[in-house]
């Protein structure tokens, strides 16, 4: 049997570690436990670059914990989260911090390069971008579009040396106040888009991770606004995941996506009905 040997830095953190059958032999894996920030969620972890959902190990992880910061701005540093499990849906980790943590995603121990490529932010204003989404929604058959992009970056996701770019835009007529809630209520001309510009054999195309437009007002369905919280590869694989965040009346939900080619997979998720 092989043994685990924890290196002396880390000897004071728990790690979690999964018996893993090789070719008759026994090898030790460890899981890297990833927490998402806005939701305050841990939302699953890494093990060998496989997804693992949060209940294989969350009743194991203890309390606090140190953990990895990423951002849309790069790596920011070490972070200490704390779980509080007496939370209304799953338990909540957080860092006393001001002001409070709204973004970000926080990974524990990552033997990899978590950002290899830093997103760049791009101008919300930018008249090629506003017409792009404009051209998205009149498709739609909205004849006079409002146009709100909330985010857009351009970045490397999947380290070919082509940029892609992020969009998200929200416009709902009765408001959004900060992604802490949106009405019931939907109006003509409300929308929530994410998407991706990327090049796909030789061809760019809007590849869509949501796509929600109201052409009449109604409540049968309850509109949903989204946030980029994070872009990061989240198992090492040197691909970029989006970690996508939204909120809807009374509740609010966080994903881990991957895009490869013009394909987009959910591989983590959590969510809290309030």
């Amino acid at each position: 049997m092989m043994r685990y040997r924890i290196p002396a830095g880390i000897a004071s953190a728990t790690l979690l570690i999964a018996q893993l059958v090789v070719r008759g032999s026994t090898a030790y894996v460890e899981i890297h436990p990833i927490v998402e920030l806005r939701e305050q969620c841990l939302i699953g972890g890494v093990q060998d670059q496989k997804w693992v959902p949060p209940a294989r190990f969350e009743k194991t992880l203890r309390s606090p914990q140190n953990f990895n910061l990423y951002t849309l701005g790069g790596p920011a540093g070490e972070i200490l989260l704390t779980k509080n499990a007496e939370s209304e849906c799953h338990p909540r980790w957080s860092a006393k911090s001001t002001p409070k943590l709204n973004d970000g995603i926080a990974i524990q121990s990552p033997s990899w390069n978590v950002m290899p490529r830093v997103p760049k932010p791009i101008d919300s204003d930018d008249p090629a971008y506003v017409q792009i989404v404009s051209d998205i929604l009149k498709a739609a058959g909205i004849s006079k579009p409002e146009v709100k992009i909330t985010q857009a970056y351009s970045v490397d996701l999947d380290g070919d040396g082509n940029q892609e770019v992020v969009i998200v835009a929200n416009h709902f007529a009765h408001g959004l106040r900060e992604l802490s809630g949106i009405s019931t209520q939907t109006s003509p001309g409300d929308y929530t888009l994410v998407f991706v510009r990327k090049t796909v054999n030789g061809k760019v195309e809007n590849i869509f991770i949501v796509k929600a437009i109201w052409l009449k007002a109604g409540t049968s369905v309850l509109p949903r606004a989204n946030h980029l919280s994070a872009i990061a590869d989240l198992n090492g694989d040197g691909i970029m995941e989006l970690v996508l965040y939204n909120a809807y009346y009374e509740g609010s939900a966080s994903d881990v996506l991957q895009v490869k080619g013009s394909k987009v997979t959910g591989v983590l998720s959590c969510s809290c009905e309030h």
